[in-house]
């Protein structure tokens, strides 16, 4: 078992856990806004009230919510199957990440938004450790095998 097995596992089934929502959220909402396209009940508790009748009444707003969405179901379900780089990953997750906070702090979005912010950028930071640790016990294995301490993978 490798060094720091356990937390290594901790640390990717949290990463999975941060990322099962948005497989589920993101098909959701993109019926919402591509076909039913009204506000729902809970919007007065993610959005502020302009926010609400913007979408409705805007075609490019709805296209730039389904992108949204549908990329973050395509990350999610990358990282869920190991499909994405780390990095690659981590910095979709941190940018989503900052950019939730930050429409939070132009009052664009309410708190719910902000915590989802939130979430993300942890879940980016988790993954760049996942990538850092990888790549550490990547070049540990190859020291080991010039060394001729383990033998090659055949």
């Amino acid at each position: 078992m490798a060094p720091g097995a356990s937390r290594s596992a901790a640390r990717t089934t949290l990463i999975k856990l941060l990322n099962y929502h948005w497989v589920l959220l993101g098909p959701a909402n993109i019926f919402k806004v591509s076909y039913v396209n009204k506000p729902s009940p809970a919007a007065k508790y993610v959005v502020v009230p302009p926010a609400e009748t913007c979408q409705a009444d805007c075609k490019i707003a709805r296209m730039w919510a389904c992108l949204f969405w549908g990329l973050q179901t395509i990350v999610a379900a990358a990282i869920v199957q190991k499909k994405i780089s780390d990095d690659a990953a981590a910095a979709a997750k941190l940018y989503i990440g900052l950019a939730l906070v930050v429409a939070f702090a132009s009052e664009v979005v309410r708190e719910p938004v902000a915590c989802a912010g939130g979430i993300e950028l942890v879940c980016g930071v988790l993954l760049l450790l996942r990538a850092r640790e990888e790549r550490e016990w990547a070049e540990t294995r190859r020291r080991l095998v010039r060394e001729g301490t383990l033998a090659k993978d055949k």
